[in-house]
């Protein structure tokens, strides 16, 4: 009996298989999960999660996420992940795309930052008014 694994992004099921084996890292470092494992709850690291099936070993890199292992169940969420056939080649794929998403993130939270401190300005300048 395997395990019906379950990948969630925050737009999409990015992913479903039933596996027989479930690696990844943790908080707590590198783990292993199978079928008859207990039920089991993981803050994710930036990582490769590999997992086997019958006939295949699948890789995928992954930015954080939450793994729930509950019976014969494992549901991830995660933000982004890539699926890669080559272990070297996504670990250097995994490193440009992340590092491009965390630059793009970083962005972000700079604009939005500017766009509070103008907001706040303005409503203390009509209080001034």
């Amino acid at each position: 009996m395997g395990m019906k694994l379950k990948i969630i992004t925050p737009l999409d099921i990015f992913y479903r298989e039933n596996v027989s084996k479930i690696k990844t890292e943790g908080l707590e470092g590198y783990f292993e999960i199978l079928p008859n494992h207990a039920d089991y709850v993981s803050s994710l690291v930036t990582s490769i999660l590999t997992f086997e099936t019958e006939d295949k070993v699948e890789f995928f890199a992954i930015d954080g996420g939450t793994l729930v292992k509950y019976g014969n169940n494992v549901e991830i969420a995660i933000r982004h992940a890539i699926k890669g056939l080559n272990l070297d080649d996504l670990k250097k794929q995994m490193e440009i795309s992340f590092k491009e998403m965390e630059d793009e993130d970083k962005q972000t939270r700079t604009a939005l930052a500017s766009l509070e401190g103008n907001i706040a300005k303005l409503i203390q300048d009509l209080g001034n008014n």
